[in-house]
């Protein structure tokens, strides 16, 4: 069988018959078998008129009855996958496909309607059902794409957290991030710092929770609804413990306080059983509820109709050359000659179908079950540009596509465990540093080593509005100047404007300060205005490399810049190349720099503090000195003493003004 595969293999014919649909394959293999029964019955005219009149009657009804039936169930089949494909995975192309298919699928209804003044009254019923099926149909897709483009109308978990559920939390924490505020402007004692501690920890749970809600109705993994009941019970015994504190608080805190409680009952009241009912239910995708409730049966529908006219064409087909073949058995010897032929000529076209259909189709099954089974590495093989392999293609992009999905979705997860297990305590720690150099350098460096970047710097904004370089570590370079390498940086400052006192937006910091939003850039080299010749390019180009800036100013809550971070070079994590600053990144960074400026502000005001301290501890020691000459000054001996002085004094000079004369 090999050998003979491989003879067919080599005939030139052999590629085109592969790379037809399979419409055009049946239409070959049923008009070769037309072609044949046409000659037989040619042979065999004068002995067999009954039937010639029953293959003319199956070439002229049957066959095209039997083939518009099979191409319009196989146009079904693409409809329905096109709308599952678009509806999993939102590509036009999917949409684009359906509207072919459509059409080709109303092309074939218009086919049968031309053959079916030849029907039975039964095959026109079934037409006619087949008519107001489609019709049904047809307003369906429309419906399921809009719902498909539309999250918060497919979704209703996702449109009550998106809606209510961010509106309360996004309060929660604001009034939280207020509370913080409130906190670190107080006297910092210890047991206010231990309470600030305790408001970021009940801050940090509460963003653990809501965060573990919006995967869990991202994805309906149940890990994260695992996570959420955890961050819930974290989060409530951190309100007990700030409840415990109120006592504590100022008036205004207490009022932040009242006003986070009651935006906390109703978000957990509110939002979070409502998304678990919607989400668990079955109604969790309007637009896949649709889908399966009535389009599916309404194809499911369409196909039995399609396939009861095509089996009950098939049955007359047979019927009909049963009659004929009955009729030729009468013929003579060409007619059996002409019956060996088609016989041969019949295996060969069963070995191609066999081979062109039943097996590509069969080998997709089993990558299909492989898939269903959690394998996304498997591939189906493309091995025609037919249908079978148009859907093996299909295979293929929709297994690519959930591999990119399922890593996108653990590098975000592993995002927010590393904001959660990152930088949120690192906001605590820098609020406890008392080393001025030691709690820049931490800014920097722990910005540096989440965002995994090559370099970075650290520009703080003088009182004469200029950028000065304080920190300045640059791992290809090798430079590590300022913080506690007691290495001074030799670059000079940054003015923010020029001499005429115009903004000086040439460089990334400046701008960065001057429009007081962050600066992202992917590659430095597509990017114009700004300059890169002076130190700060020195520390930009690296290698030669595309380069990615991401600048952000350092804002406090009245609105004043304190300084610029700037990381350069990101680096993906799992390859190692490099890559571009995304936006989750972006954000993360900056609540890491709201979380330092404010430890930053509150060590400039407790520096503040002692210098004040001091200046009053020179002046009462001054009152002091002054109150001490006071009380020696007005006693009767030192009044009596003073006297005498100036007598001596006076007499001294009468003496001297004598000698003179």
């Amino acid at each position: 069988m090999s050998t003979f595969k491989s003879a067919l293999s080599s005939l030139t014919g052999f590629t085109f018959f592969k790379n037809l649909n399979i419409g055009g394959k049946l239409t070959i293999g049923f008009g070769i078998l037309v072609i044949l029964t046409l000659a037989v019955a040619g042979l065999s005219y004068l002995g067999s008129v009954p039937a010639t009149e029953n293959i003319d009657r199956t070439d002229e009804l049957r066959v095209p009855t039997a083939l518009t039936s099979a191409r319009a169930q196989a146009d079904l089949l693409r409809m329905l996958s096109n709308v599952r494909g678009y509806l999993a995975l939102g590509d036009e192309t999917y949409r684009d496909s359906y509207n072919q298919s459509a059409q080709a699928f109303a092309a074939d209804l218009e086919e049968l309607n031309r053959l079916s003044p030849y029907f039975d009254a039964e095959n026109n019923r079934r037409l006619h059902d087949l008519e107001a099926a489609f019709a049904e149909w047809s307003a369906l897709p429309d419906r399921l794409f809009e719902l498909r483009n539309d999250q918060l109308d497919r979704e209703p978990a996702y449109r009550l957290l998106a809606t209510d559920g961010s509106r309360l939390a996004g309060t929660v924490l604001i009034d939280v991030n207020s509370l913080i505020e409130l906190q670190s402007q107080r006297e910092a004692s210890d047991e206010n710092i231990q309470m600030l501690g305790e408001m970021a920890e009940y801050q940090g749970t509460f963003a653990s929770m809501f965060s573990a809600l919006r995967g869990y109705v991202t994805t309906r993994n149940r890990i994260y609804r695992q996570e959420y009941d955890v961050n819930l019970t974290a989060n409530q015994f951190a309100w007990e413990k700030l409840e415990a504190r109120r006592p504590l608080l100022t008036p205004t805190q207490r009022d932040t306080l009242d006003s986070i409680a009651e935006n906390r009952e109703d978000f957990l009241n509110l939002i979070p059983d409502q998304v678990f009912e919607q989400l668990e239910g079955e109604r969790w995708r309007e637009d896949l509820y649709l889908f399966r409730t009535e389009a599916v049966p309404l194809a499911e529908e369409m196909e039995q109709l399609l396939g009861e006219i095509t089996d009950d064409q098939q049955a007359l087909l047979r019927t009909d050359l049963n009659t004929g073949r009955a009729g030729l058995a009468q013929a003579n010897q060409l007619t059996l000659l002409g019956g060996i032929v088609a016989l041969i000529l019949g295996l060969v076209m069963a070995f191609f179908f066999r081979s062109n259909i039943a097996g590509p189709v069969r080998r997709l099954t089993t990558v299909a079950e492989q898939i269903r089974e959690g394998d996304l590495e498997a591939k189906a093989a493309v091995e025609s540009k037919d249908e079978i392999g148009i859907l093996a293609s299909t295979f293929n992009n929709m297994t690519s596509q959930l591999r990119q999905t399922l890593t996108q979705v653990r590098r975000e997860k592993k995002r927010a465990d590393d904001l959660l297990e990152v930088v949120i305590p690192i906001g605590i720690e820098l609020a406890s540093e008392k080393d001025f150099n030691r709690l820049l350098e931490k800014m920097l460096l722990e910005a540096k080593m989440f965002c995994h970047a090559d370099a970075g710097t650290l520009y703080l904004r003088t009182k004469d509005n200029q950028l000065e370089y304080v920190i300045v570590r640059d791992d290809v370079q090798q430079l590590a100047m300022g913080g506690t390498t007691e290495q001074p940086v030799p670059f000079a400052p940054l003015p923010l404007y020029d001499e005429t006192g115009a903004p000086n937006d040439r460089y990334i910091a400046t701008r960065a300060v001057l429009d007081r939003q962050s600066i992202n850039i992917a590659n430095v080299d597509e990017v114009g205005g700004f300059d890169f010749s002076g130190p700060e390019g020195r520390i930009v180009e690296v290698d030669e490399r595309a380069t990615s800036i991401l600048a952000i100013p350092l804002e406090n809550s009245e609105g004043d810049v304190l300084g610029v971070m700037q990381l350069v070079d990101a680096e993906d994590p799992e390859s190692g190349q490099a890559s571009a600053f995304d936006q989750n990144l972006q954000q993360m960074m900056e609540s890491f720099s709201s979380l330092a400026v404010a430890a930053l502000q509150a060590y400039i005001r407790e520096q503040e503090l002692r210098r004040q301290i001091q200046q009053l501890r020179i002046e009462i020691d001054q009152a002091k000195k002054a109150r001490q000459v006071a009380e020696i000054t007005e006693t009767d001996y030192f009044q009596d003493l003073h006297k005498r002085a100036k007598e001596l004094r006076e007499r001294v000079k009468g003496e001297d003004s004598e000698s003179q004369d």
